[in-house]
């Protein structure tokens, strides 16, 4: 059938009998709401049986008597017994509240998470309410709920933080959570460092505001990593190398690791140990494979627990004369420590990892570290500012192999680049490399003029401090002088015999001044006190004879004093002048240091712009480099190197560049205070441009936040939709006749089959557009490459063992690329056998992948929803004109109306939702070319590794090529045989995803639409207990005023619900209820009517019913595609009607 067609609700084509199968049990990309029909249902006689009155729906049958025509409508035979103000005001109240619907298509992650937040609250509500009366529905009703919960969980956003040893990634890390030092660091090697995984941190308890988990490597994966150690380490003989006692030699390294964690060991015991003994022992063998947590209150204890195991605490290697109580280290065992903190950068779920690289020397971080470039959904780049000007650091620092796996990621969008320490910066180069001489000249001339102003200010300064000098020295002689004197004094007033001293002029030892100016002494110098000094002494050497009276010391002493006086008056005047020029010093310096930081501040933001707008210009090169090198290797022939295969200024102006300062930044916070930093040149936190990091860490988790919660929210409206048309149902309110419901029944199923005939297509149509585009993009291009790696693959191979000259390894580095399965990292940088022997499929691969999965993929789940959402929308039509023109169901159809939407609604959401699935599973495929080609390189790599004495270079060489030869015309095609096979799963899970989700769906929408067109089927037997139809009315109650709780999220004030009077009851009962519209129903909500049985005079008897029925099969034997269902149910009802009559149960068909 043509799909695209509308469907036809009165198509008389004849149709198969509607089967359907139980809905799937996975709900990751769909709601799965419980109790959905299944095919068992369709064949029990009681599916077209009532036993309650039926009529036929029309209004002359509606006379007199209250009844319901499905779950949600409620018809009065009087409407006017309900005012109109309560209609209209309930109406006006319905049409005005629905905030759940406005809340899913809100687009600001806070709003919408402050609404699932009250989603969660109405889940509890509802699992409340259900959980007073257990039946299997209403445990699968609790199911849902604790399915829905679960996802109301925040995704994380994993933003892996990559960069070269020195470029400052702790810092940038730690300026960003606002903490002066929290992440680990090791002292020893960079390659030694471990995955830090830094996020949120949730808990309130004080004691653990701060928290950490260390991770160890298991018993395995340390073996292994020791079987690496010691052959690194012992030489051809088995004895420790010599070279161990280089710290920087392969050797000198596992020496390092092996002496960390076995403390006491010698060379000696090392050399005759083995990995298996040495990972049994007991110091290691207690943390391996286990998880070490620590809580503490602030930053600084945490860290300082942390350097406890990440740290080195023996940094000299060459020796075994350690302490005998020395402790065991743990960084060579660590996998990976993560950390949770309450850094404001974090709280919307961003995580950062601190990556040390994917080819560590320890196989078991570096799987961690390729996992979390997986996953990673954001990439940050950090370089220190004077390489990314100097150095091309856009372009020279991802390499090729780095830029290509971007492109098979599909992640170059999600690349940030970081340029840090821009506070160092030389402003004599800056002014010249940036031509801002002319710019700055004006403040430079003025920076000159402060600096001579300051100079002079300081030679005056000088100046005034030996004047001081001398009053000093002149001050401290009269002092000595009085002293002198007093003691005279003293002696005279006890009646002594004094005489004037020989010499009364002894002075205090002080130090003096190896020079003086001619016109210091010659102004303030103690020349003219010498003078006196002299003539005094004469004097009183002259009278030294003669007694002194006590008016002559008196005299003596005031004259001193007198001079004393002056000389403090005159060293006060001089200190004051000495205050006043060190202000005016340190005045013309803080202006000096203003326009210097004036100054500064213009360099650092030249060179900023001008590293930003060149590394935004670098990146997008460097991309178009590689598009050109891809599609000239992919087709020469049509290649056209002035055709640009995408915009690339628009790659260039997407991408985020940030000059940061992180110790400015600290500096400005408050924190490094034991630094001496001075932060010239940035007058504000925000000119460091670290909160603009911060900013823009939270903001990459919004579209994932926002899409999230829309999700959530969308689900628990269809949740909503489908419990309120379930909790309104007593399992007595379906009137309609046989005859009718048959009709509506038949006609239903036939659009619902009709719709899943048109899912199921648009399924299979979607999967094998998916397969066709991996067969063009993907496939194809591994035919065509294969051929061009299997010839390289040969001089590959000769061109590692060639002569240094010529790019050739040495000994050493061969050994220990070979040692570690072709995967190494080393002093001259990384190397990857196996990537490089696969180069030639993945160069021209690059650019299919991308295409296929960037582009076409997404295009082909666009369509798909598209489809299914038309084909959605167009089998609602056709109900609905069909309850329209039977006047049937006006209220169910409102709730119908909105399950639609939310249907739709998680359509829109597919492409996403399955674009983040297939990501995964493609970045996993995209990883498994050179595992393959390792494992297909393995005997080559192990018969290199045994290979030692005399020659063994040479041997080692001569073994990698033999097997190259021997291996290059199946490795390759095994290798991408084993990623075609991955990704034919993939497309295996795509069809299981859109099948499961298409399904339970389609369940959904067949037990709404079956339960408000058709009505309730359940054995005329049973009868709900009073306890279920309470737990039902309050369940109903509660829905009735779960929209109003949404109100605040869009701030909106809360709208109270219509109360319920007590002793009523929404399902079950025939009271009035408060806002019914003027059939009696409530809009939007199901409300049904419970019927006494017809009494014996009142039933007709089977013959009457069966004449009955006859006649309306007979009416509607004009639409062939019913007659096989009407056979069907004919049989079913003459079943039916036997199997009474042998019960002898006093039951009449009522017609």
């Amino acid at each position: 059938m043509n799909l695209d067609q509308p469907i036809d609700a009165e198509t008389t084509a004849p149709e198969a009998p509607f089967v359907k199968s139980e809905p799937s049990d996975d709900s990751s990309a769909f709601l799965s709401i419980p109790g959905a029909a299944s095919s068992e249902s369709f064949l029990d006689p009681d599916a077209v049986q009532s036993d309650a009155p039926s009529a036929p729906l029309s209004p002359s049958h509606q006379d007199g008597t209250e009844v319901t025509t499905s779950l949600d409508v409620a018809i009065k035979a009087d409407p006017e017994t309900q005012s109109d103000q309560q209609h209209e005001s309930h109406e006006a109240h319905v049409k005005g509240t629905n905030y759940l619907e406005r809340l899913v298509a809100e687009s600001v992650p806070e709003v919408l998470e402050s609404g699932v937040a009250i989603g969660v609250d109405l889940l509890d509500k509802l699992k409340t309410t259900l959980s007073t009366f257990i039946t299997p529905e209403v445990d699968a009703w609790l199911k849902s709920i604790d399915e829905l919960k679960a996802r109301a969980t925040p995704n994380r956003t994993v933003v892996g933080v990559v960069g070269n040893t020195g470029a400052g990634k702790s810092s940038v890390i730690n300026a960003l959570l606002d903490e002066e030092r929290l992440l680990p660091t090791n002292c020893l090697r960079a390659c030694t460092a471990s995955p830090t995984e830094i996020s949120y941190n949730y808990s309130d308890d004080p004691s653990e505001l701060y928290r950490a988990e260390i991770e160890f490597i298991t018993a395995e994966e340390w073996i292994k990593e020791l079987e690496v150690l010691f052959n690194d380490l012992l030489d051809g003989s088995g004895h420790v190398s010599r070279e161990s006692s280089n710290a920087d030699s392969e050797a000198g390294i596992a020496y390092a690791k092996l002496k960390a964690v076995y403390p006491l060991k010698t060379k000696e015991m090392i050399a005759q140990g083995s990995p298996e003994r040495f990972a049994t022992e007991l110091s290691p063998r207690g943390v391996l494979g286990s998880v070490k947590t620590l809580k503490e209150g602030s930053a600084k204890d945490l860290y300082r627990r942390l350097q406890h195991y990440v740290d080195s605490k023996e940094k000299v290697t060459d020796n075994d004369h350690r302490k005998r109580d020395a402790p065991m280290e743990y960084w060579p065992l660590i996998k990976v420590v993560r950390i949770y903190t309450k850094a404001n950068a974090l709280s919307t779920g961003a995580v950062i990892v601190d990556l040390p690289g994917v080819q560590d020397s320890n196989a078991a971080r570096a799987a961690v570290a390729e996992k979390y470039m997986k996953s990673c959904t954001g990439l940050w780049i950090v370089a220190p500012i004077t390489r990314a000007v100097d150095d091309k650091t856009a372009k020279s620092l991802l390499g090729d192999s780095f830029k290509r796996q971007l492109k098979y990621d599909g992640t170059y969008s999600a690349v940030s680049f970081i340029c840090s320490k821009t506070d160092d910066i030389s402003i004599t180069e800056a002014v010249d490399s940036l031509d801002l001489e002319e710019e700055i000249s004006e403040s430079w001339n003025k920076t000159e003029e402060l600096e001579k102003s300051k100079r002079g200010s300081q030679s005056y300064l000088a100046e005034l401090k030996e004047r001081k000098g001398v009053l000093d020295r002149e001050v401290d002689e009269i002092d000595n002088s009085c002293d002198l004197w007093d003691e005279i004094q003293d002696d005279i007033s006890m009646g002594k015999t004094v005489y004037a001293p020989p010499n009364y002029s002894k002075k205090r030892k002080r130090p003096q001044k190896r020079f003086q100016s001619r016109k210091s002494r010659g102004s303030y110098g103690p020349g003219a006190d010498d003078d006196y000094d002299n003539d005094s002494s004469d004097k009183e050497n002259s009278q030294s004879d003669k007694p002194l009276t006590e008016q002559d010391v008196e005299e003596k002493l005031a004259s001193f004093k007198a001079q004393r006086k002056k000389k403090r008056e005159e060293r006060r005047e001089l200190n004051a002048q000495i205050a006043n020029v060190r202000n005016q010093i340190e005045e013309t310096e803080a202006e000096r240091q203003v326009i210097l930081a004036e100054i500064k501040a213009r360099c650092i933001q030249g060179r900023n712009n001008y590293s930003r707008g060149a590394i935004k210009q670098d990146f997008s090169m460097g991309i178009r480099e590689l598009d050109q090198e891809n599609a000239a290797e992919e087709d020469d022939t049509a290649f056209d190197p002035d055709q640009d295969l995408r915009d690339y200024d628009e790659v260039a102006r997407s991408l985020p560049v940030f000059c940061v300062s992180s110790r400015a930044y600290q500096k400005l916070s408050g924190r490094l205070r034991k630094d001496d930093f001075q932060g010239h040149g940035f007058m504000s936190p925000e000119d460091t441009e670290i909160p603009q990091l911060q900013q823009h860490a939270k903001k990459l988790t919004e579209a994932r936040r926002a899409s999230n919660c829309r999700r959530f929210l969308n689900d628990l409206t269809q949740l909503t939709n489908s419990m309120k048309l379930w909790a309104s149902s007593d399992g007595t309110q379906s009137i309609l006749t046989d005859v009718e419901r048959r009709r509506e029944e038949m006609h239903l199923r036939k659009l619902l089959n009709d719709l899943e005939k048109g899912l199921e297509a648009s399924v299979e149509e979607a999967v094998q557009l998916v397969k066709q585009s991996l067969y063009d993009n993907v496939y194809n291009i591994f035919d065509s490459s294969i051929p061009l790696a299997v010839n390289a693959a040969l001089d590959t191979a000769h061109g590692w063992g060639a002569h240094r000259a010529l790019g050739g390894l040495a000994w050493a580095t061969y050994k220990a690329t070979v040692r570690r399965n072709g995967v190494y990292c080393g002093a001259a940088g990384p190397r990857d056998f196996n990537q490089e022997l696969f180069d030639p499929v993945s160069r021209n691969l690059a650019t299919g992948w991308e295409r296929a999965f960037q582009h076409r993929l997404p295009t082909v789940m666009k369509e798909f929803a598209e489809k299914t959402k038309k084909q959605l929308r167009e089998f609602h039509d056709a109900v609905q004109a069909r309850a329209q023109d039977r006047q049937t169901t006006v209220s169910g159809m409102i709730t119908l109306s909105s399950q639609i939407s939310a249907h739709m609604r998680t359509l829109e959401q597919l492409p996403e939702t399955l674009r983040t699935t297939i990501t995964e599973l493609q970045r996993e495929a995209s990883r498994q070319f050179t595992p393959a080609i390792c494992n297909a390189m393995r005997y080559a790599y192990e018969t290199c590794v045994a290979e030692n004495g005399p020659g063994s270079y040479s041997r080692m060489k001569y073994a990698m090529a033999n097997h190259v030869e021997a291996s290059r015309h199946t490795m390759f095609r095994q290798a991408t045989d084993t990623v075609k096979t991955q990704l034919e799963a993939m497309c295996r899970s795509v069809r299981k995803s859109l099948t499961d989700g298409t399904e339970d769906m389609f369940s959904v929408i067949f037990r709404d639409y079956m339960k408000v067109i058709v009505g309730t089927t359940v054995d005329r037997h049973a009868k709900l207990s009073p306890q279920e139809l309470n737990m039902r009315t309050t369940l109903n109650n509660v829905l009735a005023r779960s929209d109003s709780m949404f109100g605040p999220a869009l701030g909106e004030p809360i709208v109270e619900e219509p109360q319920q009077a007590e002793g009523t009851t929404p399902a079950g009962t025939a009271d009035p209820v408060e806002g019914e519209n003027e059939q009696g129903n409530v809009l939007g909500e199901a409300v049904s009517v419970k019927r006494e049985p017809l009494s014996d005079v009142e039933a007709p008897t089977d013959t009457e019913g069966d004449a009955e029925m006859d006649d309306a099969i007979q009416d509607l034997e004009d639409d062939a595609s019913l007659v096989d269902a009407d056979e069907l149910i004919r049989q079913q009802l003459g079943a039916e009607s036997e199997s009474d009559d042998d019960d002898d149960v006093d039951f009449a068909w009522d017609f």
